[in-house]
């Protein structure tokens, strides 16, 4: 992960230089497994964020304003009993290891002045932060009893003691990879070698390695040449000053889309992007983990809503194939008739019991004979009545499929239209717009509000507003509510509308200003860019007047039908997104 015991280090740093003698004034505890202290120090307030969760653990000085619950949890309360108004003495890192120890001086109930230790371990899903004193632990945010781990337990009243380990730690030993590689027993692929290795040191900073030293990290240790080893013992060396020094560069990183690759206090020429400069490793903390951790919220939302709309196009889909395999039999009902009839015809002359009968076919022009399956337990006439049952109840269930059929294909087009949506979701507000119609439809449940959110009033998403270089202005709709709003209220009627040609994709809307065929074939491109075709190279995109779109009465959100429609092919993979200006 990227919080590791370099980035660490660099934290520890900071906050030295800004807590050592600091006031706690406030403990809080916002989230399960997070601790905020409130330290005043120097004429300035800072928070110190201590993160235990699995998915973004870490800590930090923030600026992030964070809601507590109105009771607070019986972590924090112990935290404020025996470290509230304490001073901070000293903040230590484990060597070069993810564990922070935060000495904390205050009065006990005899007044008499101690010493706690709080102490942070990052450690993804087995990350904790513990109360102690000397070795003593008072409690855990997350208890480990012999359940959870028999090698370790961490429960008011046992001793504390750290996880200790093998590896190289080059605060306290200098030992090059060359040397490491020459007495290993077992290879192992240089992918995997620095953080296997060294303390501290991540997959990120075993990347940078290689990378500056050019050499393949899909190569195992044992093949490497000694030309090669010698590159990767000089990048090592540089990397180790620069950590040892405190030669820190605070940056984040982005892909060419915006997209948050990562973060470090080392650079990481490999991602081969610019890096942003931060002003501390707190900001670059800070940013990293607020931005990745609501993208990740979203994330788990718009899997767990596609998993359950996925099911309901699969159940339909298959209920689909039934009807259709229900209305081919009711299509062929007519020889039943034809059957009940020539029986009825040849009743008197028919015996009891027979499997088949062969009669003349008086429907037939050429009256050629037809043979007919009988069921031996039934009388002639009782065979009779069984087919002209058959055939009405078949005729009855093709008039029921005649409805039923299309009703299923707009809940598939529907269906298919809103895992669409739910591709391009990007904020919170998003997904919950589109649960909440599904909601709406009653495909899915409400589901339970927390209390906590019952006063937020989440701020609608609006649709894509882009302007292209002659000044066109263009509205993409990003779910089906948008897609109604934009086409059947924000449109005029002499509006163009666009949308690809029977697929899922969003509507475009492209104002009637003075526009050209070019600014036609920009929305064209933009609703390829939109849709479910986005990766093919030849997609047919209809488009039309408003005036000439409309929807049904009853119709799902998003599901309008449309006339007078002329149709181009574009190429979405030749989109050039520059041309556009969102505003």
């Amino acid at each position: 992960m990227s919080f590791d015991g370099i980035v660490t280090r660099a934290v520890v740093k900071e906050l030295n230089d800004k807590l050592i003698g600091g006031k706690v004034n406030r403990i809080n505890q916002p989230e399960n497994r997070t601790i905020l202290l409130q330290i005043y120090n120097r004429k300035n307030n800072y928070k110190l964020l201590l993160d235990a969760s699995s998915n973004r653990p870490g800590f930090y000085l923030s600026n992030e304003i964070k809601e507590n619950p109105i009771k607070a949890p019986n972590f924090c309360m112990l935290l404020r009993k025996h470290l509230q108004n304490g001073v901070i003495e000293s903040i230590e890192q484990k060597g070069l290891d993810r564990v922070l120890d935060i000495n904390i001086s205050s009065m006990n109930e005899l007044g008499d002045l101690v010493t706690k230790t709080l102490t942070i371990e990052v450690m993804g899903k087995y990350s904790n932060i513990i109360l102690r004193e000397e070795f003593n632990i008072l409690d855990s945010i997350t208890r480990v009893t012999e359940d959870l781990s028999r090698v370790r337990q961490l429960l008011p009243g046992l001793s504390y003691s750290y996880i200790e380990d093998d590896k190289v730690d080059i605060t306290k030993e200098n030992k090059l990879p060359s040397q490491i590689i020459s007495n290993m027993e077992k290879d192992i692929k240089m992918a995997r070698f620095f953080y296997m290795n060294y303390t501290g040191f991540s997959p990120q900073i075993t990347d940078e390695i290689l990378y500056e030293s050019n050499v393949d990290k899909n190569k195992k240790a044992k093949e490497l040449n000694s030309e090669e080893l010698g590159r990767i013992d000089n990048s090592f060396n540089e990397i180790s000053d620069r950590i040892l020094s405190d030669d820190y560069t605070y940056a984040t990183y982005r892909d060419e889309t915006g997209k948050l690759l990562d973060f470090h206090c080392l650079k990481l020429n490999y991602l081969n992007v610019e890096p942003k400069i931060e002003d501390s490793m707190s900001t670059a903390c800070e940013n990293y983990f607020s931005e990745t951790f609501v993208s990740d919220k979203v994330s788990q939302k718009v899997s767990s809503l596609s998993k359950k709309v996925s099911h309901l196009l699969e159940k339909d889909r298959n209920k689909l194939v039934k009807l259709l395999d229900e209305r081919e039999k009711a299509s062929d009902r007519e020889k039943y008739k034809v059957y009940a009839d020539i029986i009825s015809a040849n009743v008197h002359n028919m015996d009891r019991g027979l499997k088949s009968i062969t009669l003349q076919n008086f429907y037939d022009a050429e009256l050629s004979n037809i043979e007919i399956p009988l069921d031996v337990k039934k009388s002639p006439w009782e065979n009779a009545q069984f087919y002209y049952k058959k055939f009405s109840k078949l005729k009855t269930s093709e008039n029921l499929l005649k409805k039923q059929i299309p009703l299923l294909k707009d809940d598939i087009k529907y269906f298919e239209q809103v895992l669409d949506s739910l591709k391009k979701v990007e904020t919170d507000s998003e997904v919950m717009e589109i649960r909440s119609e599904l909601s709406s439809g009653g495909y899915i449940s409400k589901g339970k509000t927390k209390n906590k959110d019952k006063n937020k009033s989440s701020k609608p998403s609006t649709p894509h507003h882009f302007v292209n270089e002659r000044d066109k202005h263009f509205y993409v709709g990003k779910n089906n509510y948008q897609n109604d709003y934009i086409t059947l209220k924000l449109a005029n009627k002499e509006d163009i509308f666009i949308h690809v040609k029977d697929v899922p994709g969003s509507h475009v809307i492209l104002r009637n200003d003075n526009i050209t065929e070019e600014d036609i074939l920009d929305g064209c491109l933009l609703a390829a860019k939109y849709s479910s075709v986005s990766n093919e190279q030849n997609v047919a995109v209809d488009y039309t007047e408003k005036k000439n779109v409309r929807k049904a009465k009853g119709a799902k959100p998003g599901m309008v039908y449309y006339d007078d429609f002329n149709t181009v092919f574009v190429n979405p993979k030749e989109f050039d997104f520059q041309i556009f200006k969102e505003i």
